[in-house]
């Protein structure tokens, strides 16, 4: 009965494959002498054009599917909920350079500029960094640079991209490490003086001390989704909320407001770069991955990442009007009517406690040492933790000079990282590399000798050059308006920045 069923089969698909139909609405129909067995067609899925965004220049090969799991496995992040990536969005913001402003700002014209255009910025400078991650489809910033760099290497020199990738951790890991050492210190500064007041002996050693082993204890999840961390986060926002609102109380009953947080200020720091650094992005790339990355059917792909960019603009939009009162608040001196040392004492404390609690997600994203495993085996505790912590106190410990010099190089290499490489690596991914393709498959040549070449006037390869041009003047003029961001806003003050950072570093200016 089965053999019967078969030959049955194989004599119905003989006869169809036989028999030409000349139904011009027949989809079996031979047209242009294309059967209907010719393997050598490309069958392509081409993306639905009903549901496109017109900002985004990536919607066109978004609409792939991929294995949830698989996904999942790649992220850096774990796949995070919608609040928690908000956290980690506005967290940033509402630390060092938020603290610092009430002491930077003298005009409030002066301020409210800064603030406004560093606050643009930062918009347009994460929405190029999630722009950037889609067109290529990779979850780390450190992945996209290595795909601005390395390029032009074959993958038969693993050896060379290798060490590549391991160069670009190590200067993501650095940097984070320096912005611990840096909030370290700024805490320690802040609480000193009340301590040497109520401690007849040098307490600096013993206070950093007692904060690093705080800062390992809470920092010793190994992921930002771990409750620990994200508890931290919000107690530091929670915070500085507090902060802004005692300091506040101060100016406006006339209490003398204190000192700045930071002591060894470097030659770069002043009102303005207090405010760019205040809008220094981190982990968008990660952080769009980890809400993106989420399973889910591919028809709500291009909602989320909206949602995602939604995200960055509400969040950028409440910090500046966190920021906006201790502006107003340093451009209208008040002169001091009481002294009330209780009141400074707390806004001191609040402050600094809101920078301890900053360290931890920051520390927990630096890239982990690569430990050989026999000493894991011996040692049961993280030892790599052990190793960034100490590092960490370390440089928190260094003379005000060597101080002085790596806040310098921490606010420099945080604003290069923010505004410049972006841009950057936008110039270099869509003017010095060949677009990458839409709709037409590997197999399928995309050569201009291709579309000269001999070949049937409505063959399948013509019609997916058309089509893939076509798909490419679009994404083309959807991109215009980033290119006109990069080249005539974010490229131009990032250079004039450097270019004023390095004269500043030199004693030019």
């Amino acid at each position: 009965m089965a053999q019967a069923t078969s030959s049955s089969r194989r004599s119905s698909f003989d006869s169809l494959a036989r028999s030409p139909t000349t139904s011009p609405t027949s989809p079996y129909s031979q047209i242009d002498n294309i059967s209907v067995l010719d393997s050598s067609s490309a069958l392509v899925l081409l993306p639905s054009q009903d549901d496109e965004d017109p900002s985004d220049f990536s919607s066109d090969e978004e609409h792939d599917e991929h294995d949830p799991q698989l996904e999942i496995v790649k992220l850096t992040i774990p796949p995070l909920p919608a609040v928690t990536v908000f956290l980690y969005l506005l967290a940033p913001y509402l630390r060092l350079g938020a603290i610092l402003v009430p002491n930077a700002i003298t005009s409030l014209k002066f301020g409210l500029v800064n603030l406004f255009v560093a606050a643009a910025l930062s918009i347009f400078s994460r929405n190029l960094w999630f722009l950037l991650a889609r067109y290529l489809r990779k979850n780390t910033a450190e992945d996209i640079f290595f795909e601005v760099i390395a390029k032009g290497i074959s993958r038969a020199k693993r050896r060379r991209r290798e060490r590549i990738r391991q160069l670009l951790l190590c200067v993501t890991g650095l940097l984070r490490i320096l912005i611990t050492s840096m909030y370290l210190r700024a805490s320690v500064d802040s609480i000193y003086p009340l301590l040497l007041e109520a401690l007849p002996v040098q307490t600096r050693l013993i206070v950093t001390l007692a904060l690093g082993l705080f800062i390992f204890v809470v920092s010793f999840p190994k992921s930002l989704a771990a409750k620990q961390v994200i508890c931290t986060t919000w107690l530091s926002i929670i915070l500085y909320i507090t902060w802004l609102a005692a300091a506040l109380y101060n100016r406006m009953t006339g209490t003398v407001m204190p000192n700045p947080v930071m002591v060894q200020h470097g030659v770069l720091w002043n009102g303005t770069t207090s405010i760019a650094f205040l809008f220094a992005t981190s982990l968008t790339v990660p952080l769009s991955a980890s809400l993106t990355g989420r399973p889910s059917t591919s028809s709500n792909k291009t909602g989320r990442g909206t949602y995602f960019q939604i995200l960055c603009i509400v969040s950028t939009v409440i910090a500046t009007l966190l920021v906006l009162p201790s502006i107003l608040m340093a451009s209208s001196p008040n002169v001091p009517e009481t002294l009330n040392d209780t009141r400074n004492i707390i806004v001191y404390v609040l402050g600094a406690s809101s920078l301890l609690l900053s360290i931890p997600p920051v520390l927990v994203s630096v890239p982990p040492l690569p430990v050989p495993l026999a000493i894991r085996r011996v040692f049961k505790m993280d030892l790599s933790k052990v190793t960034l912590v100490f590092v960490v106190v370390l440089l928190s410990l260094a003379p005000p000079s060597m101080a002085a010099f790596l806040n310098d190089l921490t606010i420099l290499s945080a604003l290069c990282g923010s505004y410049f490489l972006p841009a950057w690596a936008h110039i270099i991914i869509h003017y010095f590399r060949r677009p990458i393709s839409i709709v037409i498959p590997p197999s399928v040549p995309s050569t201009p000798q291709a579309i000269h070449s001999p070949s049937p006037p409505h063959s399948p390869d013509t019609l997916l050059q058309r089509k893939e041009k076509l798909l490419q003047r679009r994404r083309l003029g959807r991109r215009v308006l980033w290119d006109v961001g990069v080249w005539l806003l974010l490229m131009p003050i990032s250079v004039f920045g450097m270019v004023w950072a390095v004269g500043r570093l030199v004693g030019k200016w």
